[in-house]
């Protein structure tokens, strides 16, 4: 599964660098996260027991892990791939199915701040779209739900 998600030749030698420990945010301020583990899990096999970890989200995808690579991978691909997975299981934080929640109502993931923007001196947003998006996702719902998957 984790197959179609990452490249395990690439994984294999960010496994071996760990070059980008020292930059990253969540690494140098969350005592305890270290994605070198994840890494060293997944390539051994044993990476189902990091999708209820709280470990996967706390990544931010600041991909200051891919700027310093030389190989430009970064260990932010395997985060990214393990919280794929996990929500297409319906494991995540509740935060992530309320932003998710919203997203599919308004297609947007928070209302701009009028004021602030009026005082800013900038435009009103633009139209969300969100009937646009809201037809778009009925009918992948029906296409899955002809096909019998159900995420």
């Amino acid at each position: 599964m984790l197959n179609a998600h990452l490249n395990f030749k690439l994984l294999e030698m960010c496994s071996k660098c760990g070059a980008c420990f020292s930059i990253c945010p969540s690494c140098v301020n969350l005592p305890g996260y270290d994605p070198r583990i994840v890494i060293k899990d997944i390539l051994a096999g044993d990476w189902e027991k990091w999708l209820t970890s709280k470990s996967i989200w706390q990544c931010l995808e600041c991909h200051h892990c891919l700027e310093i690579c030389f190989q430009h991978y970064g260990f932010e691909n395997a985060m990214t791939a393990l919280r794929t997975i996990a929500a297409k299981r319906g494991i995540h934080p509740t935060q992530v199915k309320r932003g998710w929640d919203m997203f599919v109502k308004t297609s947007k993931l928070g209302d701009p701040a009028l004021p602030a923007r009026k005082k800013l001196g900038l435009p009103e947003p633009a139209k969300s779209g969100a009937e646009e998006f809201k037809k778009l996702y009925a009918l992948l719902k029906e296409k899955k739900a002809k096909s019998g998957k159900t995420h």
